[in-house]
């Protein structure tokens, strides 16, 4: 009896599908993960795929490591792999019971329409596809495989740098010019 218990544990089983999902929202297989966050560790070991894929299936609780490489490859808290909370960036510390449910139930009239604003899910949503959008734009840098046509391009965007760096200073400058002296 003890071992069907401990083999169908709804916690790993939670976890699991939280670490799955967040990886289907990123459209990532599990090499893209695990590579992810090799990329992040700094003894560059990462996490293998075998047992991101252990975790998605619930058979086993990532540790210590594990846990803080993969929320920082997803971008997301480490409570929200272990229980879905999504925290507000904007509140503080101390927050409330009440200040919690008022937030759940204003989402929640949000998303039937009720009142206007952004739910928590939209705006979450924004931000998967805001990152799908970069990791599309992901290019690996082999500085041995630049044809002529990669190092044009590479000088352009370099331009535009200093460009747009030009004109923010002499923005700066016009302000600076426009602020009258200050006083003594």
């Amino acid at each position: 009896m003890d071992e069907i218990s401990e083999s169908v544990n709804p916690e790993k089983q939670a976890l699991g599908r939280r670490l799955k999902g967040l990886r289907e929202n990123f459209s990532w297989t599990l090499s893209e993960i695990s590579q992810a966050t090799k990329q992040i560790d700094p003894e560059k070991e990462g996490v293998s795929k075998v047992s991101i894929s252990r975790y998605e299936n619930g058979d086993s609780f990532p540790g210590y490591r594990e846990i803080k490489l993969l929320s920082q490859a997803f971008g997301v808290s480490i409570t929200f792999l272990f229980y879905g909370d999504v925290p507000d960036p904007y509140s503080g510390w101390e927050f409330s019971l009440d200040e919690y449910l008022r937030s759940v139930i204003k989402d929640v009239l949000i998303e039937e329409g009720v009142v206007e604003g952004e739910s928590r899910a939209d705006r979450e949503h924004k931000k998967t596809l805001a990152l799908r959008l970069v990791n599309g734009r992901r290019k690996t840098f082999d500085p041995n495989q630049m044809d002529e046509e990669d190092l044009i391009e590479k000088e352009k965007i370099r331009e535009r740098k200093w460009k747009d760096l030009g004109e923010m200073a002499d923005k700066v400058d016009q302000g600076n010019k426009k602020r009258p002296p200050k006083s003594k």
